[in-house]
């Protein structure tokens, strides 16, 4: 299951030619269009350091998915927003995610699913595997 998840994964990032940090960052900007996010909350969101976060912030801004907002004239905590083709991207992507997971938790309610999570988290902690489950 893992591998045919990370296969469907990698297919999907590669229609997009985007890295697993690129598509985290760019679901995290996502998830506050009307106000953005800047790099702390991203960094913190995806689990990454700031350098590997400005080089993603980075990465997506040359592709013309994201951008600096200096509306408000900060120099520091700019906040990153979506670009239209930004937003289009991380729809599809969204949109997928939510695919997959409404295949794998058919006739699994939500109880039974919310205790196999538990139980994976505590597997992957005791394993050392927490941040690589991402």
């Amino acid at each position: 299951l893992a591998k045919a998840l990370n296969e469907q994964k990698n297919k999907t990032l590669a229609e997009h030619n985007l890295k697993g940090s690129n598509a985290r960052c760019l679901c995290r900007v996502a998830q506050d269009r009307e106000i953005g996010a800047n790099a702390v909350e991203i960094a913190t969101y995806c689990k990454i350091d700031k350098a590997q976060t400005s080089r993603c912030m980075q990465e997506l801004t040359a592709m013309g998915l994201v951008y600096r907002d200096d509306a408000e004239g900060r120099k520091y905590k700019q906040k990153y927003r979506l670009t239209e083709a930004g937003e289009r991207v991380a729809d599809d992507l969204v949109l997928r995610a939510a695919a997959v997971r409404a295949t794998l938790g058919k006739g699994i309610s939500e109880q039974e699913m919310a205790s196999f999570e538990q139980t994976l988290e505590k597997l992957c902690r005791n394993y050392g595997a927490c941040d690589q489950m991402d």
